[in-house]
């Protein structure tokens, strides 16, 4: 920022003092240093001096410094003006406050900052695929969507889950006929698998349709649907040569030929122990406390 003429519309410049004891206005310290010497003062330099209030001033400074960058005579590119006011709505929000067009100077919009509902915490941009910790600010933000709008079971539900994205294998086309395509997401709430009864089609529906407000906000128009799943817990460590392994402990190995229960460990998977001639064995039942085995058809 380096001439005068941005900050002279919202502030008098003539009446604020100089802090260059050469110079006497706030207006001569930025000719001086921004014009004649433009290094000497950063180009954020507006932001750290005490004299303008934005970083520690009242709201509404700083809300008529933001709306004054996108104002028709600063930004007369009404796309662009758009794309920076939808990012300032994103970062303002979860403080309270939104910019909306309310006059319009030559057909281009005037924006002016107003109060609004909290919107939750900000989740930077990019959102990728496997950002955890973005993805629970997403869950979070849709928690307290399903909570201000009533939806008491959703809202409970919710707060037991985990949040991911994955492929589906479907087309995303953004705009028809541009000839652009890319590949679509589901999010995926995993929850214990108790609970998997409770995630009715109407409390599904309900979660969707918050959540995939909030994907939008954050730029993921292109998750397309919303999957349920079971957590199915720790996955058990196996051995690299488990196919060789005895029964597991706690089961018990029976063999039919002479009706003794063997305990765990002692037959060996194809031979009886200790008998290094002995007849093959085969599985022939299985229940809930043992595993039944007998000689392989032919063997003598």
């Amino acid at each position: 920022m380096r001439r005068p003429n941005f900050l002279e519309s919202l502030y008098d410049l003539d009446r604020l003092p100089s802090t260059d004891r050469r110079f006497t206005t706030a207006r001569d310290d930025i000719v001086q240093h921004r014009i004649n010497n433009p290094l000497d003062w950063p180009d954020d330099w507006v932001f750290e001096d005490p004299r303008f209030q934005l970083l520690d001033g009242p709201d509404e400074v700083l809300l008529a410094f933001l709306a004054r960058l996108v104002h028709p005579e600063v930004q007369p590119d009404a796309d662009q003006s758009s794309r920076r006011v939808e990012e300032l709505n994103r970062l303002l929000g979860p403080d309270g406050w939104t910019f909306r067009a309310f006059e319009f100077l030559s057909g281009r919009p005037i924006y002016k900052a107003v109060p609004t509902q909290p919107t939750g915490p900000v989740v930077s941009l990019p959102l990728a695929d496997d950002d955890t910790g973005k993805l629970d600010l997403v869950l979070g933000q849709t928690y307290s969507l399903l909570d201000r709008d009533g939806e008491e079971v959703a809202r409970d539900l919710l707060r037991a889950t985990t949040l991911t994205l994955r492929r589906d294998g479907g087309i995303y086309h953004p705009m028809p006929g541009d000839r652009w395509t890319d590949d679509t997401y589901e999010a995926v709430l995993t929850v214990d698998r108790a609970l998997l009864p409770a995630f009715t089609a109407a409390v599904t529906d309900a979660i969707w349709q918050r959540l995939e407000s909030v994907l939008a906000r954050v730029q993921r128009e292109d998750v397309q649907s919303l999957v349920v799943e079971g957590d199915i817990g720790h996955l058990p460590t196996v051995p690299p040569d488990w196919r060789n392994q005895t029964a597991e402990a706690g089961i018990l190995i029976e063999s039919i030929d002479d009706g003794q229960v063997a305990s765990p460990g002692s037959l060996a998977v194809r031979r009886r122990a200790g008998m290094p001639h002995a007849n093959p064995l085969v599985c022939v039942g299985i229940n809930d406390d043992s595993l039944r085995i007998a000689d392989a058809p032919g063997s003598a």
